[in-house]
């Protein structure tokens, strides 16, 4: 468990810095952490294939989509809320690359997939009970998401209100998908790891 977390927060940490404008970066941040997010996908991959071959308990597919899906949308994620937060108009063309390295990452993380993805996807009965606390536990973060914003446009002050354009608003949305997605793949590598610590208890 200690593992899923310490990626967690890595993976958030890395995204923000990346949407640091006063970090003196010798190429934009956004192809550094796409590199970095495919390098990392290769690298996983190569570690999960040395474990199938030497002890056979590599993790499953959707195991390592998880794994996989919970550090992009880390990474995705902090990065875009980071960017809002810094105030700057983050529409492509503005005088900074934020938008533009939003995307980069995605497709960095897109790429990263491919790499890692198993010849074959099949699902089992573990698969598809970790899937649904997984679901369950990304609606409930995105539903109190939402309220809070609803609150904050409801009650905040003029001050606060007047910044929130509906550009601003898509792109916390956005932020509110990832993180809702981010605390489902997080649930699902919690419920895989659960269940194998019952294996290990039940042999």
């Amino acid at each position: 468990m200690t593992r899923i977390f310490i990626v967690l927060l890595a993976s958030l940490c890395f995204g923000g810095t990346l949407a640091w404008t006063w970090a003196a970066w010798p190429i934009a941040p956004g192809w550094i952490g796409a590199v970095l997010l495919v390098a990392s996908a290769g690298l996983a991959r190569w570690h999960w294939n040395r474990r199938r071959d030497e002890h056979g308990d590599e993790p499953g597919p959707y195991e390592r989509l998880a794994w996989h899906s919970m550090v992009s949308m880390a990474v995705v994620s902090s990065h875009t809320a980071t960017s809002l937060a810094t105030g700057l108009d983050i529409h492509i063309g503005q005088g900074n690359s934020l938008a533009t390295d939003n995307w980069t990452l995605v497709l960095g993380a897109a790429i990263g997939w491919i790499i890692m993805r198993p010849r074959a996807m099949h699902r089992d009965e573990r698969d598809r009970e970790v899937a649904a606390r997984g679901a369950h536990a990304g609606f409930r973060a995105l539903v109190a998401l939402l309220i809070g914003l609803l609150l904050t446009l409801g009650f905040a002050p003029v001050v606060v209100t007047q910044t929130l354009t509906p550009f601003v608003i898509g792109n916390i949305l956005v932020a509110f998908i990832l993180l809702g997605a981010l605390a489902g793949f997080v649930t699902q590598l919690l419920g895989y790891w659960s269940l194998a610590r019952g294996d290990q208890a039940g042999g």
